[in-house]
């Protein structure tokens, strides 16, 4: 809207013409001579609130669209730019004001009901934006901005489906546009469902050729999937073409470490160490490619500069604290690796949050509802097919060497930590219609839910291996739902892994976890939660009907021969040499473990706690007396 001229308003003229010329500053100056001599001429308030904006002045800017808003209450054009501004400064709460009067103003115009949707979902108003989200649409149902942030809005809700459905309409509306392909890919990563989220990738990929955003995900996907092989071609092509790409690069040794070609992702760690950007999320993974020793001082050196580097991302400094403590730790310098592993977890603790009460509950109702009367009573609804083999255990307590193992036998393949039973405890109260949660609803199950869930893993299993009779599901964490597997699965071959409580504790704290682990970063939670995970197994000895195999890492690396056959026979498997040179396996290991299982068995790791024996009076206290965390005799290897 054009300022109203008046007779003799000679800096309006001028305004006008510096403006139309594009010199914004002097524009600027003269609508503000002109507002001291007429300083209720609300229409050049607002020209004025415009141009501020575009010159970076952004408390003038509100403070002239203000003043013309205040000026004209009600009209629509002071109120659409009035309530943008808020939205792009953050101000949601006086945005949401303005939008909303405007709506009232203007009802069938989407772009309002678009703008509001986005000022409430800024302000936390989850359920009030997807209906301003959803009436934009209605009105112009090509709107694929809207259809995007709709998805974002349900999925922040966690109303996956709808969420998928929106995003998935934006895509087809506008397939050039890159992020609600992202988003809907990371979403479905998330539930697990990655032979979607490739398909929506490789999609987006054809249409946005080369694009380094698609390209890192997509990648990660693959690898999901099993095509890990076609994954690294095409980080090196991308990388060919944008050279310092940090994500790539970092993408590409991630995936060259964890396929095994441990000498090529060494070179590509390097290489994004040489970058100004990026490096410090690459120190992680390349202080986990081999052992490093007093040679290896310039690295450390770099890493030492890049720790002290002023204005570092949090996120950036965690992981160049954890790579700091692992070579530390290589070098034998273990007050120093302590240091720093003290200063990683500090700075990650502030992100989670272990609440001891709640899993003392959860170990409780398992304990409860799974009992004898009720898997005596359920104990023909499972299975006897074969194909799951469950390697089951605290983090860090020998599941990947276990795997690794096993997977080196031909009847067997690796299948990885599957979070198959992790999901479904979030599920299946839904899918039984039940209003009690997990571990309640399993009271309810029935023949027809039990036979869906065993074939849907089953069908799972698959995608790892056709052929072989066994495919391992290495997810430690599984050791909460043996209850459900034996139900499920009564015959197939349960192996839990015991190591020494504190080796276990003291590895959890040095090691990186991404999520899923909130109790990692305190060394009495470490505790906590090791005491409740040995209560809740020792629940599991009395009440199972078939018991499990106790493999236990000492055993493992000081008797691998005698140890390997014990795991073999205990899975009805002949005897094979290949499991013995295990590390010779050529196969993808994803896990915090990679590198230790493409070398031969070794005992460094056997009482290593004792090197930090000074730093961990919480553990050594809370441990003491407790016979019950001792090897189990017996059924044991």
């Amino acid at each position: 809207m054009k300022p109203r001229r008046e007779s003799g308003a000679r800096w309006l003229e001028e305004a006008e013409l510096s403006h139309k010329s594009g010199d914004l500053q002097r524009a600027a100056d003269s609508y503000r001579r002109h507002l001291r001599e007429h300083p209720g001429d609300a229409a050049a308030m607002h020209v004025l609130g415009g141009l501020c904006y575009e010159l970076g002045d952004t408390a003038a800017a509100g403070r002239y669209l203000e003043q013309a808003h205040r000026a004209e209450p009600d009209n629509p054009l002071f109120l659409n730019d009035l309530g943008a501004f808020r939205l792009t400064q953050g101000d949601y709460a006086p945005a949401v004001t303005c939008l909303n009067r405007l709506k009232a103003l203007s009802p069938d115009n989407a772009q309002v009901h678009y703008n509001l949707g986005l000022a409430l979902h800024g302000a936390g108003r989850l359920h009030e934006a997807i209906a301003s989200f959803e009436q934009a649409v209605r009105l112009q149902p090509d709107f694929a901005e809207a259809w995007y942030n709709l998805g974002v809005a349900c999925q922040d809700a966690e109303d996956f489906r709808s969420a998928e459905a929106a995003y998935r309409r934006a895509i087809n509306l506008a397939p050039a546009l890159v992020q609600p392909c992202l988003n809907l890919s990371a979403m479905l990563l998330r539930l697990r469902r990655y032979e979607a989220a490739v398909e929506v990738l490789e999609r987006a990929l054809e249409i946005n050729r080369g694009n380094p955003k698609i390209i890192t995900p997509l990648a990660e996907s693959l690898e999901r999937v099993g095509r890990g092989a076609e994954a690294i071609p095409l980080l090196q092509e991308t990388l060919a073409a944008q050279p310092d790409e940090a994500g790539t690069i970092y993408s590409l040794g991630r995936l060259l470490h964890n396929a095994g070609r441990l000498a090529e992702a060494e070179q590509v760690y390097q290489r994004a160490l040489s970058l100004a950007k990026g490096a410090a999320r690459t120190c992680y993974g390349y202080a986990q490619i081999r052992k490093f020793g007093p040679e290896d001082m310039d690295i450390i050196r770099r890493m030492e500069a890049l720790r002290q580097r002023e204005g570092m991302a949090e996120s950036d400094r965690i992981h160049v604290h954890y790579a700091l403590g692992k070579i530390y730790d290589d070098c034998q310098n273990y007050d120093q690796a302590f240091a720093c592993f003290v200063a990683a977890n500090r700075l990650q603790r502030g992100s989670t949050t272990y609440d001891r009460q709640a899993m003392e509950r959860r170990i409780d109702e398992m304990m409860e509802v799974f009992d004898h009367p009720l898997l005596e009573e359920m104990s023909g609804l499972g299975s006897l097919e074969e194909g799951p083999l469950f390697i089951v255990g605290m983090p860090r307590s020998g599941t990947t060497l276990t795997e690794q193992i096993l997977a080196s036998h031909p009847q067997v393949a690796g299948g990885g930590e599957l979070l198959y039973f992790f999901s479904l405890e979030w599920q299946l109260a839904g899918l039984l219609k039940s209003d009690l949660e997990f571990p309640h609803c399993c009271r309810f199950l029935d023949q027809k839910t039990a036979r869906d869930i065993t074939q849907n893993y089953l069908e799972l299993l698959r995608r790892h291996s056709g052929s072989a009779r066994f495919v391992t599901d290495k997810l430690p964490a599984n050791f909460l739902y043996l209850g459900l597997i034996r139900l499920l699965f009564p015959q197939a071959p349960v192996i839990h892994c015991w190591r020494d409580p504190l080796d276990v504790c003291l590895s959890i704290f040095f090691q990186f976890f991404n999520r899923g682990h909130d109790y990692a970063n305190d060394l009495v939670d470490i505790g906590h939660y090791y005491l409740q995970y040995a209560r809740l197994v020792a629940h599991w000895r009395r009440v199972l009907p078939v018991p499990f195999l106790e493999s236990h890492y000492e055993t493992l690396v000081t008797h691998p021969e005698k140890a390997t056959r014990r795991l073999l026979d205990f899975c009805g498997l002949e005897w094979d040499e290949a499991c013995l040179d295990f590390y010779r396996t050529e196969r993808r290991v994803a896990t915090a473990s990679n590198w230790q299982v493409r070398q031969p068995l070794y005992t460094e790791a056997i009482g290593r706690w004792r090197h930090y024996e000074r730093h961990l009076a919480p553990l050594l206290e809370l441990f003491a007396g407790r016979d019950d965390l001792k090897p189990v005799s017996g059924q044991e290897i």
